[in-house]
Formats: structure tokens, C-alpha cells, sequence
């Protein structure tokens, strides 16, 4: 928490937001419906909080004078050399990996029970890399996001030097990348689902694949899509105060949190890609 002491005179601290809370309920119901199969619940969680994030946003670009200001300033923690929100992303990171582990675990273990025993509604098996799946499409999407592992690291160290052109380029470069990977797994989505017939609940005609392929594909691969699309909403937030001029050599700790979350998000697809599409 901020120090009183570092508010100044008509300066108001950014506390008491709803938008934390509203996009924190968001989430929660989004996930509630993807547990319990509830379409209507999942666009609803999706919409509460995505109008939490605008609000969000919204209101901290209407503040400019709050110590708040671009997510930059950093914030004390018990620490030491360690500032307030970089401990609570490193927390949130962790809890992330857990979360991912439980996907990713149960997915591999549906996979390996129903190969071994054969559940009677269950039955067949897994599919080989590339019978449903476009190994070299998803290959190619794998290398975009790792480039835009590559410029958001240029983007760090170019506003450490204090060059806010480059800044504002390479920001905008993983941007658009991280854009064009969605883009990409969005025509791969609607590929297998209407082209391919690879559905929550069944395989494709005729391909004696097991039915829980599908669900277990779409869960592992739909999250991350989703934490790669707030990434991308945190980027377009990042660069746009970039281009406002809102980042300095001193004080740019909104850059360094974004990029922690982008490698996560790179680094948790390198996994996905392995287990998912080539084992």
C-alpha cells in the first residue's frame, strides 16, 4: 500500500474501486459455467468482466494525476527491493501454474485411463498429431507468440534506456502479434469445429477417435487463449500510455508486470503445444 506520505496535496489515492471486484465476480461466473457446461453463464461472466476491465481502464486514463497513474509508479511491499504489485503478480503467476497443472493433468489423465481401461461410453482412441489437428499451422502461431516474447523484451529494455520511440514500437509489434495469434487460433477453432466436426461432446465422423478429445482440447487450449486475450487487452492499455508519454526510464514498472504476465502466458503455450498437438 502506498505511503499517505506519498499522496499529494488533491492527489486521491486509487483505492475503493468496484472495477477489481466486478472483474474478480466476473470470472468466477465465467468459470462456473464452464464447469457446469452452462453456455449462458460462461457469456455472462465473459461480459461482466470484460466491461469491468473497460471500467477499469476508463477510469484510471481519467486520473491523471493519481500516484496510480499508468500502473507505473511502484508501491512498497514488506519486501525489500520488491514493489507491491510485482509480489502480487508473482502470486497471481503462481496460482496460475496451479491452475493450469489441474487442466493440463486432468486432461492427461482422462487420456491415459480411457487408453488403458476404456471407459464404455468413452471408448477409442486418443488422435495421432496432425489426423485432426494442423500441426504446421499451430507450429507457425507457436513462433509468432514466441517473437512476441522477443519484442516485449525489447520493449522493457528500451524504456530502461529511456527510448521511447522503441518503446513504443516493440510494444506495438507484440501487440499485433499477440492479436495475430488469436486470429489464427480463432480459424483453427472454427476449422475443426464446423469443418471438422470436433465438438465439446463428439470426435469427428468416422475417425474412432474418443469422444473426450474434443472437451479436453478446447479446455486446455481455450483458457490460455482467454489469459492470452486479457494479455492482449493489458498490452493495448500498456501501449496506448506509451503513446501518451506515460512511461519514463524511472518509473515503467507497468511495462515490466505486463511482460511477466506475456512470458507466462508464451511460456504456458510451449507446454500446451508439446502435449496437446505433438505427443
Amino acid at each position: 500500500m502506498a505511503h499517505p506520505e506519498s499522496v499529494g496535496e488533491g492527489e486521491e489515492e486509487h483505492h475503493g474501486s468496484p472495477w477489481p471486484v466486478i472483474i474478480a465476480v466476473g470470472m468466477g461466473v465465467a468459470y462456473v459455467g464452464i464447469v457446469s457446461g452452462s453456455i449462458p453463464l460462461l457469456l455472462a461472466g465473459v461480459v461482466i468482466f470484460a466491461g469491468g476491465i473497460g471500467g477499469w481502464i476508463h477510469q484510471d486514463l481519467q486520473r491523471p494525476s493519481s500516484p496510480f497513474y499508468g500502473l507505473a509508479a511502484a508501491v512498497e511491499s514488506r519486501f525489500p527491493r520488491v514493489s507491491a504489485r510485482k509480489l502480487g503478480m508473482w502470486l497471481m503467476l503462481a496460482t496460475e501454474i496451479m491452475f493450469f497443472s489441474a487442466i493440463i493433468g486432468a486432461s492427461w489423465t482422462l487420456r491415459l485411463r480411457t487408453a488403458t481401461i476404456g471407459l464404455p461410453t468413452f471408448q477409442g482412441p486418443w488422435a495421432t498429431p496432425n489426423q485432426i489437428l494442423n500441426v504446421p499451422l499451430t507450429g507457425a502461431n507457436t513462433f509468432i507468440l514466441i517473437c512476441s516474447s522477443l519484442t516485449m523484451v525489447e520493449a522493457l529494455a528500451a524504456i530502461e534506456r529511456g527510448d521511447q520511440s522503441k518503446l513504443r514500437l516493440f510494444l506495438l509489434a507484440t501487440l499485433l502479434l499477440g492479436i495475430t495469434f488469436l486470429s489464427i487460433q480463432a480459424f483453427e477453432y472454427q476449422h475443426l469445429f464446423f469443418g471438422e466436426g470436433l465438438t465439446f461432446t463428439h470426435a469427428p465422423a468416422g475417425s474412432g477417435v474418443n469422444p473426450l478429445y474434443g472437451p479436453t482440447f478446447y479446455a486446455q487450449t481455450g483458457v490460455h487463449g482467454s489469459h492470452v486475450t486479457a494479455g492482449v487487452l493489458a498490452m493495448a492499455y500498456v501501449t496506448r500510455k506509451a503513446f501518451k508519454g506515460g512511461f519514463t526510464k524511472e518509473n515503467h514498472e507497468a511495462v515490466e508486470l505486463a511482460g511477466l504476465y506475456w512470458h507466462f502466458v508464451d511460456v504456458v503455450w510451449i507446454f500446451l503445444f508439446t502435449i496437446v498437438y505433438l505427443i
